[in-house]
Order: structure tokens, then sequence, then C-alpha cells
């Protein structure tokens, strides 16, 4: 019974430590235990701080140059913040007041139990409607009739945005859907991602709005009386949440169990615009811990003379262009400066032709019910053993009994 016994409590630790991996409670590999790929800005001297995510960048945003990388061009599942290029497609192809009519497969293809706004079939939005709703609240549904609505399908849609990522300078980036639900072929890294975002923020006044509201209101349509309430999943620019970043300005964020904690972030830091593109942190708080270090970082050791330095690189890379910029791969001579990447995006023309978030809480309370049910599993188990002993020691006392009689 106690080799029984160890046996049970074995599986049931087996199954706390399979749940604690699927959904991203693991415990964080420093640098130093692990070949990280973390470079920072020349001259930099203080070591960066130890991420969770698998892959991170900062980009200056006024220049285009990386301040801090880590694994750049690992291909990773992008989750919600595909949701960006899906923002880009239809704000370049679609006009505010256009009606989106939602079809049937655009309503019901997602995942239960992801992030979506609830529509209904056939109900009908108008593009913006849809925007603060894809951008905010990560709709999956409202990402399906976008697509539907630019593209014609989701196939079609998905083409574009892939087509538009190569345009970009783009060459580890493949998109299968809209929103971002997981998909072995639906990939990118966070230097395309880098690219994507930088291009949507630069060009884009209506992205950087959508991605900076804090809350909207969707006002009754066709099939819905009420008024829906929608604010901002990124919790850096809700100052009522604690992981709230004053410096922050906007961003999408990202969540699948296979593509872990992602989140593109804008912020203000020391009077200088920088990005942070954070891929498959170990959940989503630990996306925006990420995030957060990486901007402190950059403010605490980044100088105004290494941004000068910068400044200059750029202007003389602009003088000696004599063909549309193109974007440049980090130099591999050396792995010690992230200072000579250029992100370029300003030349390229638009194509003319968005945490999807599995609501992360949900994923961890699922964890928490196959324990639970391990647990019970095994205590019934346990009863039924116990049981059927006690029923084998009465039935000896029982022939014992009878042979003393006899």
């Amino acid at each position: 019974m106690k080799s029984l016994m160890s046996r049970g409590i074995a599986v049931i630790l087996m199954v706390m430590v399979m749940a604690q991996t699927v959904y991203g409670v693991e415990k964080s590999v420093t640098p130093k235990d692990n070949d990280t790929g973390m470079y920072n800005i020349a001259g930099a001297d203080s070591d960066i701080p130890a991420l969770l995510a698998e892959s991170a960048i900062v980009v200056d945003m006024k220049t285009g140059y990386t301040l801090i990388e880590k694994n750049i061009h690992q291909k990773l599942y992008p989750a919600s913040i595909t949701k960006i290029m899906t923002a880009i497609l239809t704000l370049e192809q679609a006009a505010m007041n256009e009606v989106v009519t939602f079809s049937y497969d655009a309503v019901h293809s997602i995942e239960v139990g992801s992030s979506a706004a609830y529509v209904d079939v056939d109900e009908q939005l108008s593009v913006e409607q849809c925007l603060y709703g894809l951008m905010l609240i990560s709709g999956n549904d409202l990402a399906n009739g976008l697509a539907e609505h630019v593209g014609g399908s989701m196939e079609s849609f998905a083409a574009m945005m892939t087509e538009k990522a190569k345009g970009l300078g783009c060459e580890t980036t493949n998109f299968t859907n809209a929103h971002g639900l997981h998909d072995e072929n639906h990939y990118t890294t966070a230097y395309d991602m880098a690219l994507i975002s930088k291009y949507a923020y630069d060009n884009l006044e209506m992205f950087r709005t959508l991605c900076s509201t804090g809350y909207y209101e969707c006002q009754p349509t066709n099939k819905q009386e009420e008024i829906r309430y929608w604010r901002n999943n990124n919790k850096l620019i809700n100052e009522y949440q604690e992981e709230y970043y004053e410096d922050c300005i906007g961003g999408k964020t990202g969540f699948t169990n296979q593509a872990g904690g992602t989140l593109v972030s804008f912020a203000n830091v020391n009077g200088r615009v920088l990005m942070c593109v954070i891929m498959k942190s170990t959940h989503s708080l630990a996306a925006y811990a990420d995030t957060t270090n990486l901007y402190e970082y950059v403010r605490n050791n980044v100088t105004a003379e290494m941004y000068a330095d910068l400044d200059k690189k750029y202007e003389e890379s602009k003088e000696v262009e004599t063909e549309p910029a193109t974007t440049v791969k980090p130099s591999e001579d050396n792995g010690d400066v992230t200072g000579t990447e250029k992100l370029s995006t300003e030349s390229v023309e638009p194509v003319v032709s968005n945490d999807a978030d599995e609501e992360e809480s949900d994923g961890i309370w699922i964890g928490w019910f196959i324990i639970l049910a391990v647990i019970v599993i095994f205590g019934i188990y346990y009863a039924y053993l116990q049981y059927v002993r006690y029923k084998i020691r009465k039935r000896r006392r029982e022939e014992r009994m009878r042979r003393r009689n006899s």
C-alpha cells in the first residue's frame, strides 16, 4: 500500500509539472545559465536584465536602430500581435465608415474560450468599431470579419498579410489567419514584428490612436441593443493595474499556450520613443515585466551621447543612400553590438491589393482543474483499495472463525 501511495503521489506531482509547463508557470533561465544570444547597445556597460522571454528587441523609433536584442531571428508564434498586420491592411484598404457584416464562419470558427466581441451572425459593425475591438479586446471574431470584408476570405486575406510582410522586408514570416490563434504555419520573428510594428506606428496615424486608446464604447447595432464597453487588455497603459507603466504610449498584447506571452509596445523614455517586442515569454505578466525591465535598462544606461551617435549615424546613412532603404541584417563579425542594425521601413510603399488571446487565466484554471481531478480520482481509487482490503481481511477472519468452530 505504501508503494501504491508513493506511485500515486508521483503521478500527481508529474501532472502538476505538466500543467505548469503548458500554462507557463516555469522558472526563468538567466543569461548565465543559457546561451541567450542577447546583446546590448555599444557603450552601455551594465548587464542587461535577465528575461523570461525567448526573444526580444528594443528599437529606437527615430533612427530605426536596435538598442537591445535577444534571438531576434528565432522563428516563433506571434499570437494576437498578429492583429497589428490585420489593422495595417484594414486601415490601408477600407474606410472607417464601411459596414462589416459577420458571416456564420466569422462568428463560429474561433476557438471556444478565446477572446471575442461575441458578435452575432449577420450583425453589422463599422470598420472603425471592428478596429477598436480588434486592438483593445483582441476580438478574434472581429479579426475574422475584417479579413472577410477586406480580403473576401480568410485565405485571401492571410496571403495579403504575408505579401505585405515581405514588402516590409520580413524574411521569416508567414500568416495563415488574421487573429493569431495557433497554427503551425503561422509564425514570425521579433525582428520581423519590429519591422511590421514600426511601419504601422510611423505611417498610420489611426494605428497610433487605436493602440493607445484605453477605453471604447461600441454603440448598439442591428443585433445588439446595448452598448458594449471595451477596455484595453494592455495593462501597461491602464493606470489601475499593477503593471501600469507611465511612459507606455500604446501597444498590442498576445497569448496562446504555444506562443506564450507576446507583446509589442511603445514608450517615451527620456524623451525618446522606443519600441519593444517580446516573444514567447512564459506568460502575459512575464511579458509585461520583461518589457518594463528593458525600458528601465535603457532609461538608466543609454545616454544622450549614445543617442547623438545614433542620430549622426542615421543622418550619414541617409546622405549616402542612392536607393530606397533596405533592411540591414545584424553584423556577424561580432555578436556584441546591435547599434549598427537598422530597421528600415520609411521608404516602403503600402501594398495595394489583428493573448489571439486565449485568456491566460482560463489556462491556469484548467491546469488546476486537471490537478484537482487527478487528486479526486486518486482519492476514489485509494478508497476503493481500502474497501477491497477490508473485505479481504473480513473474509479471512470469518474463515479463521469457521476453522476454530469446526
